[in-house]
């Protein structure tokens, strides 16, 4: 179909202001925070499911691909088009929560609605999801982080955004809508995702290349009644990780990560910038829940310095949770002690206070402190390969110094728990050219002129990404597992032949003609 023929039949089936195909715009969705692609042909921004339906089944049916997109955090290319002739959906007008289940114990929501949008209106009831979203949960969306499958608020007692989700709907490429779960059935609702075979995983971490999330439904638990934190430093990465794999292993914590001294002094989750988290502190604390209380003295702690915690070589910061304060007490101990075992020494527990004051703050960390372009590469590894995995792509990161300090490239890694491992997750920092969505997503009201005027260094992005290739193999080699798939991670080329079949022949089945989001999970280019 030609691009006028396109157009008009979108745009009379959902509105001229539904359908946007100007230069800035295309411009604008070609890219993610690390990769580039083609712009596509236009964007439909749809309001509902039957807008995406339609538009859906007016695309695949003239041969066009589509491609979904969330709040447009990726750095793998989930959502960057390969073909000018694509059509990308953003999907953030659906924003709503469609329905809280007191009774029940189940929430569904729309798959454009943000993490902070969910948090927001659960709290009201005091009730939150068991995982509750992304360190990007301002703008990370539903159905995005349920496509890409995340961790971070909640991950350490209760796993990732997949152990949580009791179904989704979504729009297949001939436009027809698959409901997953117990809400599936005659007559049935969102209680359970299971109830026979689990369709709901199939659409967990498919890099959206099975389908255009419309809505999902989770299940809700009760705000706990009282939280404490916990922050240590150490002098040696591995021992470190060795205090997270039996932090692990204990089960002890809500949240539990770990930082270097380069995020320490610069994240905007860290240092400094923890001043601006103290004063929203109180604004967390209008929600009368006694649980936040220890939230208080964010704001003195804050103006107290982070001297200890710049000069700490590694860092690490944990939540817990629990029944009262007393429970929370003697979690603190265990885990004190455990890092004690290791090396570490108590520090105030600055940081995870403030993520707990603001839990979803802008995405500053998206660019360097003075404005370096930024990818992270990650693997969820057992918790026996850890210590090892890290060492090995340490040694690599070593080896290629040379290049890496005649580029001007920094290295920096964050750790994570999650139940039965560690996620380790090498960050690479060069200065090169800022794009309009690296503004967006860091919030900067008036980012320096400078950044906005260097131009782009494909030199120093083409070593990032190989050592980002690099990383990416190391850790496969150890056993990891990735979230965040897209295009860029090798998926099947590190599984069974058979397992690999079985997903080609999902997506056979479900897109014939590989219209949905082509490209993304089993045609990355490492696969």
């Amino acid at each position: 179909m030609k691009h006028s023929e396109l157009m008009a039949a979108l745009r009379g089936a959902l509105g001229a202001e539904q359908v946007l195909d100007d230069d800035t715009t295309r411009r604008y969705f070609s890219h993610d925070l690390f990769w580039s692609g083609k712009p596509p042909a236009c964007v439909v921004v749809p309001r509902n499911v039957q807008d995406v339906a339609t538009a859906v089944r007016l695309a695949t049916a003239a041969g066009h691909p589509v491609v979904p997109r969330g709040g447009g955090m990726s750095y793998t290319g989930g959502y960057v088009a390969d073909d000018e002739s694509a059509v990308l959906f953003d999907t953030r007008k659906m924003n709503r929560v469609l329905a809280i289940d007191e009774e029940n114990r189940q929430v569904t929501v729309e798959a454009g609605c943000t993490w902070i949008a969910l948090h927001e209106a659960l709290a009201a009831k005091g009730l939150r999801t068991p995982y509750w979203g992304p360190l990007s949960g301002k703008r990370a969306t539903i159905g995005g982080t349920l496509s890409q499958n995340s961790v971070f608020f909640g991950s350490v007692r209760h796993g990732s955004a997949a152990e949580s989700v009791l179904g989704i709907d979504a729009v297949l490429a001939n436009g027809e809508l698959l409901r997953t779960g117990a809400a599936s059935r005659r007559d049935g609702q969102a209680f359970v995702r299971w109830g026979g075979p689990d369709l709901t995983g199939l659409l967990v971490g498919d890099a959206g290349a099975l389908g255009i999330k419309v809505s999902a439904s989770f299940r809700l638990i009760p705000q706990p009644e009282a939280v404490g934190f916990g922050s240590y430093a150490f002098d040696d990465f591995a021992a470190m990780l060795r205090t997270q794999a039996d932090l692990s292993r204990s089960g002890l914590g809500a949240e539990a990560f770990g930082i270097d001294a380069y995020k320490a002094r610069n994240s905007a989750q860290t240092g400094k910038q923890l001043g601006e988290a103290a004063k929203t502190a109180a604004g967390v604390l209008k929600s009368g829940k006694s649980l936040l209380a220890g939230l208080k003295d964010v704001a003195g702690m804050a103006l107290a310095g982070t001297g200890d915690l710049e000069n700490a070589a590694y860092s690490l910061h944990l939540t817990v949770e629990g029944d009262d304060d007393a429970h929370v007490a003697r979690q603190l101990d265990k885990i004190e002690a455990l890092a004690r075992t290791n090396g570490g020494r108590v520090l105030p527990p600055i940081v995870p206070k403030g993520l707990r004051g603001r839990p979803f703050p802008p995405l500053r960390s998206a660019l360097g402190v003075d404005g370096q372009r930024w990818v992270p590469v990650h693997g969820i590894l057992p918790l026996g390969r850890i210590v090892g995995a890290v060492g090995e792509v340490e040694a690599m990161i070593a080896a290629r110094r040379a290049d890496i300090d005649r580029l001007g490239l920094l290295y920096s890694p964050l750790t994570t728990n999650v139940p039965n491992g560690v996620l380790f997750e090498p960050c690479f920092y060069w200065i090169d050219e800022v794009t309009d969505l690296h503004i967006d997503a860091t919030e900067l009201t008036s980012p320096p002129a400078a950044w906005r005027d260097r131009s782009p260094r494909e030199d120093r992005r083409g070593l990032a990404h190989e050592l980002w290739r690099e990383s990416a193999r190391i850790m496969a080699r150890h056993g990891a597992v990735n979230f965040q798939i897209g295009r860029a991670y090798p998926y099947l080329a590190n599984v069974d032949p058979s397992y690999a079949e079985l997903v080609r022949a999902i997506k056979r089945h479900l897109d014939p003609m590989n219209l949905m989001n082509p490209g993304a999970l089993v045609g990355n280019t490492a696969s």
